[in-house]
Formats: structure tokens, sequence, C-alpha cells
């Protein structure tokens, strides 16, 4: 399912540059076109983050020479003399392409710095190099046109960066500021979601265990002369565990079932989500009255996957420390993130209270909970910080560890590159 989706995005993205390479204009030496369409590539890999450009280009390339093909029979009423005009535009987005790929990882795209046009240029420069060597030979190294690829190459880029820091400008990072926040509620559901069932997948090995004890005092008591009626109330409790069991994985299934349908090959950016994160922040502080100043530091940048359970493990520590935080003054809350080998190193650091030293070994252990309702009695389940251990050491395999001291409370998570970025 996934390769077909990523088939899927490599031809519409190859429809899409095609059209786009469509508006262009012609510069000698030749017949030599500059198009707009790589213009285009910095943002559909914005907006796109799962697009497989390398792919995309060499699939663009064909369908670049058959529209100007086209395009000649329409205006002249011919196609001769198509393939020595425009056929070597196809080396260009070949190469364009296979370079990008390799500059894509190297870059952000939001917010898109300044110095990253400079090799954006020189890839341009370089493919355009490879496109005029198949047209004029060693010409293509004569001063004023190496001048005319690089200044093409330099236009292009600024062009690139100025379309992406529109887009950024004017909140198009999620297509539409109205979108985002719907989009980030739900996301928190489907996080919430699919960690309360890796949080029962735990449980089944209780209910199995619970069953087989059952099971096993059922064929005690018959073997050993029990009462009829004891004997009965334990085969009674064996076959209830065991329809206990079976509607339990039930609910399992067709929330899991549902979940991937709703999120089949959708991934997310890491700065995406943790912007997200930063506005969740901001608005829990602002309904309990809280100032909170919330910052982030992202050193890495990785599209993932597994942003359900990065999403649900942050909204869980950052929650924690609002609520943590007293009514007066104001509280920092910060998030960072950072290469460390083959790990991601997350932070979360507060001076929102700190945990007392006597609790440090306890807050993830299942049912200690610190939160209660002084108006109604009621205590919290305590399922929270356990929840993050789980997810974090089970399901990414990772590692989470905590301080605090003079009110600052930090965690610190690693998980292996390997867990979180798109193979």
């Amino acid at each position: 399912m996934e390769q077909a989706s990523r088939r899927r995005s490599a031809l519409l993205g190859a429809l899409v540059i095609a059209v786009a390479s469509q508006v262009s204009m012609g510069l000698e030496p030749g017949a030599f076109t500059i198009s707009i369409a790589v213009v285009l590539l910095p943002a559909l890999c914005s907006l796109w983050p799962v697009l497989p450009v390398a792919w995309s280009m060499v699939l663009a390339a064909p369908g670049v020479f058959l529209l100007r093909a086209l395009a000649r029979l329409t205006t002249v009423g011919t196609m001769a003399g198509s393939w020595n005009a425009h056929a070597p535009e196809m080396v260009f987005y070949v190469c364009y392409g296979l370079l990008f790929e390799l500059y894509r990882h190297k870059v952000r795209f939001h917010p898109f710095p300044l110095w990253a046009c400079l090799p954006l240029a020189e890839l341009d420069a370089l493919s355009n190099l490879a496109e005029l060597l198949v047209r004029v030979g060693l010409d293509a190294f004569l001063p004023a046109s190496l001048g005319q690829l690089l200044l093409v190459g330099a236009v292009r880029s600024i062009l690139a960066w100025g379309l992406l820091w529109l887009l950024d400008g004017y909140g198009f990072q999620l297509l539409r500021r109205e979108d985002a926040d719907r989009y980030r509620r739900l996301l928190l559901m489907t996080a919430s979601l699919k960690s309360e069932v890796a949080w029962m997948d735990k449980g089944t090995a209780l209910i199995e265990d619970t069953m087989n004890r059952a099971y096993h005092l059922y064929s005690s008591l018959r073997d050993n002369g029990g009462t009829a009626s004891d004997v009965e109330l334990a085969l009674s409790v064996a076959t209830d565990v065991h329809e206990v069991k079976k509607e339990y994985f039930l609910i399992m299934r067709g929330i899991s079932e549902a979940l991937e349908k709703e999120d089949a090959g959708a991934g997310m950016v890491w700065q995406d989500l943790a912007a997200l994160l930063g506005q969740s922040v901001a608005q829990t502080a602002q309904a309990a009255g809280k100032q909170v100043v919330f910052q982030r530091d992202s050193r890495v940048q990785f599209y993932t996957t597994q942003h359900h359970y990065l999403m649900s493990i942050f909204h869980n520590l950052l929650n924690n420390a609002v609520e943590a935080a007293p009514t007066q003054g104001v509280h920092h809350i910060a998030l960072t993130a950072r290469a460390e080998g083959d790990n991601y190193c997350f932070t979360v650091r507060d001076d929102c209270g700190g945990i007392p030293p006597e609790r440090l070994g306890q807050i993830f252990l299942p049912g200690f909970s610190s939160k209660i309702n002084y108006t109604t009695g009621a205590i919290n389940r305590g399922l929270g910080l356990p929840l993050v251990k789980g997810l974090v050491e089970e399901k990414l395999h990772g590692t989470i560890a905590v301080s605090s001291a003079d009110g600052a409370t930090t965690f610190t998570i690693h998980i292996p590159k390997s867990e979180l970025e798109e193979g």
C-alpha cells in the first residue's frame, strides 16, 4: 500500500511539474528553454513532504518533451525538429531531480533560510550545464554561457525563496488557518486514541494470565474434590474472562483498523508537529488563566509516520508542566530536539514547580498521581507518565529520564533515528 501511495505521489508530482514547465522562456544558443517548474519544487516539498522528488522529475522529463512537441504542433503545424529542440531538456529534469533529492535532506523549507538559495542556484546551474553540453558540446563552457546559467540559477532560487516566504507568511504551512486548528484537534484526538490502544495492548497479557489462572483454579477444584457449586463458579469465572478477552480484542482491533484507515500513508514533518504542540500549550495555558512562555529549538528536520506517538508523548509532558504551573507569575516551557549520533534527543524543560525528590522514583508507576480535584476529591487515573514511558520504550525503542531541582524539571528522551525517519 505504501509503495502504491508513493507511485501515485510520483505520478501526480510529475504531472504538476510537466504542466508548470510550459511556462518558460527561450534563451540562446539553440532552443535552450528556461522553465519556472523548478521554482515550484521547494514549495511542493514544503506542502507535500512525502513527494518522491527524484522519481517525479524522472517521470516528468518525457512528459515535458511530449508537451513541448504538442505545443510545437499547435503553433507551427508540425512536430518536425522537436527531438533536437526539446529532447535535451529531459537531461536537465533528470539531473535536477537527482541533485534536489540530495539537497532536500540538508535544508528545511519552513522557514526557508536565504543561505539555502546558494546551493539551490548551484544545482540549478549544474543541471542546465548538463543539458547545454548535450546541445552544444564543449561550447557550454564558454564564459558567456556559464555566466548566463549562473544568473538563471540565482534568479530561480530567489524566486523559490520568495514563494516559500509568501506561503509561510500567510499561514499556508497547513493550507488554511481555519483548517489548522481543526487539524490540530483531530491530530490530538487520534494521538490520544493510539496511545490508549497502546496501553490496552499492555493489558492483554494480564487478561490472558487471569484467564489461565481462572481455568487452572477450575481444573484444580474439579480434580481435587471441590464442591459442585465451587467448580461451577470457577468454570463460570473462566468462561466470563474468556468472553471479556474476546470483546477486549475486538474493541482494540476495531479502533486500530479505524485509525489505520484514517491515517494510511500519512506522516508529518517534525517542525510542523512542534508548532502544533506550541499552539496546544498556548491554548491550554490560556484556558487555565496561566502565563506560560513556550519556546522550541529544533536543530533537526525529519519526516516521520510515528507522529501520533510523538504527539501523545510531548502533549502529555507539556500539559503536565502547564497544569503544574502556579497561577501567579510567568513560567517557561522549552521543547528542544537535536541529533546525537544514531539517535534524536528531545528535552522538555520547565520552571513550573519541579517534582519532590521522594516522588521522582514513582512518577512512572501506573496509578501514581499528584493531580487531585479538591472540589470533588477525584484523583486523576495516573496513566499519563506511565503511558509516555511505554510509548518511548516499547513502541519507539528509546529511553526516557527525568531530573528535577530548584523548581525546574527536565525530561530527556532518546529515540533511534531509524524508528522515526521515513525509510
